[in-house]
């Protein structure tokens, strides 16, 4: 389609949010309309077309263009890029000014700030200039819409680019219709006010980790465990996101089998690892990752019967780690870069992908994998086959379903049982260790003080406590003599549980 056709379409559209016509050259007029796009999502202003969409066209286009240069450069605050560009339909001459949603909002003209309401620019409200006041403040905090210092577009791989707009038209994740990089980048965030974001970079950039080298990514295997001084490889993948993700994905496709020995059976395992699972916990990592320290990253560590993936980042404050092996809400920490990774069709969006790990790994017959959430970071451990489990594993083998309701009882219960004197900090070591008793004696129907006392690894006094506990508020019974006998779930509890 020719450019002269683009521009008819375009005018056919109609005046709107981000459109207006104009058919006489207003400089006021158009700083004001300007002012508006820039307060918004952006905006394109065709000289020389009236309101009705009639094409009128402009006379004198090359001086124009430098007047209105000349003027706007010093009539809206903050400083602002606009796009000029004439265009030629027919035998007349119109004049395209185009500018994206501005990164320092709100701007100013004439000692106004001005916004688009539908098709038409006004006063901005005190309701209005008050949120564009807080969204220029989110997001200067925000690390990806930061500005990446000294990036150019040069810095940036423009067929990675024009390869994620072809894939999410194909695959029906985007109805951004342009082949024009900039505007791309423009209408998700990631080249605002004249500059490239961070998050631009670490998706795009041919060489980011020149700017930012914490977004390298370590990958370990190692023959034996972690202190063996044979490592089979030790490498660092630098490169953007998804040119590490490919790598990686190399590297997984040839993992193969794995084999280890099960000294309770007294002969070798093989098994693998699901590769979409693997996968699934890297890509994961490297968009939910703090790339804001020099000293955050991602680590793998692969030994025989494990894969861990280290994440320096954190859960949203309203997703637990309990939460991640089942249905929860997708709260991504960078959501530029995870919108992205969405239109590339890496990622659902919808809070399933940690869901889809677990049942590969159940499907594979192995060890349900495990998130932990360290002071550094968030910690996936992908474990081998179930009979390589030592006997506190066994807790693995609990429906998730269960798990849940034995949570949600026993958190009630401890809410209610847990003198006030006792800190938040021992609270919930408490809560969590008696949540693992009881699924503990769910498993394996009544267990001894004693072999308690051994699979937490506590003193008698502790498990003793415990127990008097659990038993007070009738979840367990103490069946048997004093120095045999076997703490189980009560039968109505247990009842409830299932």
């Amino acid at each position: 389609m020719s450019n002269e056709q683009l521009i008819k379409n375009l005018i056919k559209q109609g005046e709107s949010e981000q459109l207006e016509f104009m058919e006489v050259v207003r400089k006021e007029n158009i700083a004001k309309t300007l002012c508006s796009f820039l307060n918004g999502n952006g905006g394109k202003i065709i000289l020389g077309v009236s309101d009705d969409g009639k094409l009128i066209g402009i006379k004198n286009a090359q001086k124009i263009k430098q007047e209105l240069k000349s003027f706007l450069i010093t009539a809206i605050i903050p400083d602002v890029p606009i796009t000029y560009s004439i265009e030629i339909i027919g035998e007349r001459q119109v004049m395209i000014l185009k500018v994206w949603g501005g990164a320092n909002q709100p701007y100013i003209f004439d000692g106004n700030i001005f916004y688009r309401r539908g098709a038409s620019t006004q006063k901005a409200s005190s309701k209005e200039i008050s949120e564009l006041i807080h969204g220029r403040q989110l997001a200067e905090q925000h690390w990806e819409r930061q500005i990446a210092l000294g990036v150019e577009l040069d810095d940036l791989d423009i067929k990675l680019i024009s390869d994620t707009i072809n894939e999410s038209r194909k695959n029906y994740r985007s109805n951004f219709e342009s082949s024009d990089i900039l505007e791309f980048l423009s209408h998700y965030g990631l080249y605002v006010n004249g500059s490239f974001t961070n998050a631009c970079l670490v998706l795009f950039g041919k060489k980011p980790s020149k700017f930012i080298p914490q977004i390298r990514v370590r990958l370990t295997e190692y023959a034996e465990s972690k202190t063996d001084d044979n490592l089979i490889r030790d490498e660092v993948f630098e490169g953007n996101l998804f040119s590490i993700r490919n790598d990686l994905e190399k590297y997984v496709n040839h993992l193969g089998v794995r084999s280890v020995f099960d000294k309770k059976q007294w002969k070798r395992i093989d098994f693998t690892f699901p590769k979409k699972a693997l996968q699934e916990g890297i890509i994961n990592a490297l968009m939910h990752r703090d790339y804001r320290s020099f000293s955050s990253g991602v680590s793998i560590s692969v030994y025989p019967d494990k894969f861990i993936i280290s994440n320096s980042g954190k859960l949203p404050d309203d997703i637990k780690i309990r939460d991640l092996k089942r249905n929860h809400d997708s709260h991504p920490v960078n959501p530029d870069i995870a919108h992205i990774v969405f239109l590339r069709g890496l990622i659902d969006k919808l809070g399933r992908g940690t869901i889809r790990v677990v049942e590969e790994c159940k499907d594979a017959g192995l060890r349900t994998p495990e998130w932990k959430e360290t002071s550094t970071g968030i910690v996936l451990t992908f474990n081998g086959p179930k009979s390589l489990a030592e006997k506190k594993d066994k807790l693995d083998a609990v429906n998730d379903a269960v798990n849940d309701a034995v949570n949600d009882a026993v958190k009630s219960f401890i809410r209610d049982a847990v003198n006030d004197a006792v800190s938040d900090t021992v609270s919930d070591a408490v809560s969590e260790r008696l949540i693992r008793e009881v699924l503990l004696l769910f498993v394996e129907e009544g267990k001894s003080l004693k072999d308690l006392m051994l699979t937490f690894d506590v003193a008698r006094a502790t498990m003793q406590r415990d127990m008097a506990l659990l038993k007070a508020h009738r979840f367990i019974v103490f069946e048997g003599a004093a120095k045999s006998g076997v703490y189980r779930l009560v039968k109505d509890f247990k009842q409830k549980i299932i």
